[in-house]
């Protein structure tokens, strides 16, 4: 009985070959978290107001947060695809750990005048591709058949850093100010890139590239021509696809628009969320505190979710994580003047089961030789469309006589929507679960 039970404990543990990679993005998290939270509420208090004569603040505050992101998706395609050619994705994720570092050492010393800090974010905005190789190289590494597993792992250690860093980030900023956040950003980010180093970058098990070795199983009437057809197959298939290529696959587009929707509907929220809870009546402290609880409530969802995508599919899990936006929302306008209410439903993490989801998703549609391509797409989605949504969202609150207490309508419209159309156009993904149905599958993923 016991070594049953010590047996299933052992499955549900990371794989030790991922370990550095997850330490790695819990530390990262520790780095962000220690100023990112506090950051938005520091320029709007002290910098971007309209004392200092800025007519949109808001709009002029989301533009600077916009900043690194928006720059990242030039560098993260150069460097994407340079890791896809070379393999050397660790190498490169402890480069962009050392301009993380190098962005929070220059804003402890060039933090007051709104144009150097634009400047720095936007010179070392390069560091985000860090995110996409660390999605490619896990998923990678791991076993083909756990990779909603691996994905799930790789938000509860992103959650525990995110946990601890924001249930301290409140007392940093109260007596530190940003100075003290951005001195743990960088102590914690050259930790980071040394621990990532420590990575394989090999799965310790053969893998073979599901979607190229099961394209050779698309049904083919003529018999004597088969063995033609699967070399052609394997040929084209081994060939790893460009952006365009891998972007034009229907269940690719299908996931990009989705979340294109659903990121552009929730991006002003996400980028001035701790400017609106700072409105509606939070304290530093309950900031700080409401992410916490976030990041541990997302914890304890990474403890089952990996093994329901695995088990279960992608596309059920999906759909649940999009329907709480409009949900979660809509309570958040109607008690916008409670804050307590609005504590409780920042509270819940809408992060947890969208992100690991989507991973996995584009983990199965991809070969490991176009990998970071595609989770790259992934990112430049959310970077686009968020911050897209950001600046609309931002100049709607600058020019409405609500203000801020507009942000909660764009995520309950975008999400409802975006629910809508992944009822209609996304299809299940796991190759496990799709058994006979695998050829036809295939088949309809092909590019033209």
């Amino acid at each position: 009985m016991s070594s049953v039970f010590l047996s299933k404990i052992k499955n549900r543990l990371p794989p030790r070959n991922l370990l550095p990679l997850l330490f790695a993005y819990m530390f990262d998290s520790l780095a962000i978290s220690s100023y990112w939270i506090f950051f938005s509420i520091w320029l709007n208090e002290n910098l971007i107001t309209q004392e200092a004569g800025f007519k949109y603040p808001l709009l002029m505050l989301t533009l600077i947060l916009a900043v690194p992101g928006l720059v990242s998706i030039i560098g993260s395609s150069l460097f994407s695809n340079f890791s896809d050619k070379t393999g050397r994705r660790k190498e490169i994720m402890f480069f962009a750990r050392l301009l993380l570092m190098a962005q929070c050492i220059l804003l402890i010393f060039f933090n007051t005048v709104p144009w150097q800090i634009l400047l720095i974010l936007g010179v070392f905005g390069v560091h985000n591709v860090f995110y996409i190789l660390h999605n490619a190289l896990s998923t990678t590494i791991c076993h083909p058949d756990k990779r909603g597993e691996v994905s799930s792992f790789q938000m509860f250690f992103a959650s525990l850093g995110w946990m601890i860093g924001s249930s301290v980030s409140g007392l940093i900023y109260t007596n530190l100010g940003i100075i003290g956040g951005f001195s743990f950003g960088a102590g914690f980010a050259l930790i980071t890139g040394i621990v990532t180093m420590f990575s394989p970058t090999k799965s310790s098990v053969e893998e073979d590239d599901e979607l190229d070795a099961s394209d050779t199983l698309i049904p083919n009437n003529e018999e004597n021509s088969s063995e033609k057809i699967e070399l052609s197959n394997r040929n084209h298939t081994n060939k790893p696809g460009s952006y365009w290529q891998i972007l034009i696959r229907r269940s690719v587009l299908f996931l990009i628009i989705v979340l294109a929707v659903l990121d552009f509907g929730f991006g002003s929220f996400n980028t001035l969320s701790s400017i609106y809870l700072k409105e509606i009546g939070l304290s530093d402290y309950f900031i700080g505190f409401s992410n916490t609880i976030a990041t541990f409530l997302g914890m304890g969802f990474q403890l089952f979710i990996g093994r329901v995508l695995d088990k279960k599919g992608r596309r059920p899990v999906l759909l649940i994580s999009i329907i709480a936006y409009p949900i979660i929302f809509l309570f958040m306008y109607i008690f916008s003047s409670y804050w307590v209410v609005i504590f409780i439903f920042y509270s819940y993490p809408l992060y947890a089961m969208k992100i690991p989801t989507a991973n996995a998703i584009m983990s199965d549609v991809t070969t490991s030789k176009e990998r970071a391509r595609g989770m790259s797409l992934l990112q430049f989605e959310n970077t686009i469309f968020m911050y897209l949504g950001a600046f609309l969202g931002a100049f709607i609150a600058d020019v409405s006589p609500d203000g801020l207490l507009t942000l909660p309508l764009f995520p309950l419209t975008f999400g409802a929507i975006a629910f809508v159309l992944a009822i209609f156009f996304i299809k299940e993904t796991n190759k496990k679960l799709l058994g006979n149905n695998l050829p036809q599958f295939l088949e309809k993923n092909q590019t033209s």
